[in-house]
C-alpha cells in the first residue's frame, strides 16, 4: 500500500505530464513542465478583475523546480516575458501562481 506522500508525488506526475496536460517553459532560465490555465483566474478568490489590457494566467509546477516563492507584485521571467506575481500558494509541492503582464 502506497503512502500518502508517494501518492501525492503520483498526483503530481499525473499534472505534469507532458503527453497530457503539461508543457516546457523556460522560467528564469531553467526548463521546466508547467501547467497554464487561465480559466482558472475566474474561480480565485480576490483575482476575478484584471484590467483592460493586461494578460493573466494561472502557472502550475513543481516547486522544487521553481525559483523561490515570490510575493505579489515581484516579477517572474517566463520565455521571454517578465509577469507580475499576483499570488503564489505552494499545495503538497505543486505551485499556483497567479500572474499577469502588459499586453
Amino acid at each position: 500500500m502506497p503512502t500518502l506522500k508517494e501518492t501525492i508525488v503520483a498526483d503530481i506526475d499525473v499534472v505534469l505530464d507532458l503527453d497530457d496536460f503539461a508543457e516546457t517553459a523556460i522560467v528564469e532560465g531553467k526548463s521546466i513542465k508547467v501547467q497554464f490555465d487561465s480559466d482558472r483566474l475566474g474561480e480565485m478568490a480576490g483575482h476575478t478583475q484584471f484590467a483592460l489590457g493586461l494578460d493573466a494566467m494561472v502557472m502550475y509546477a513543481r516547486t522544487e523546480d521553481l525559483p523561490a516563492i515570490r510575493k505579489p507584485g515581484d516579477a517572474l521571467m517566463i520565455g521571454q516575458h517578465d509577469w507580475t506575481v499576483i499570488s503564489w500558494e505552494d499545495r503538497a509541492g505543486i505551485s499556483e501562481i497567479a500572474l499577469q503582464r502588459a499586453r
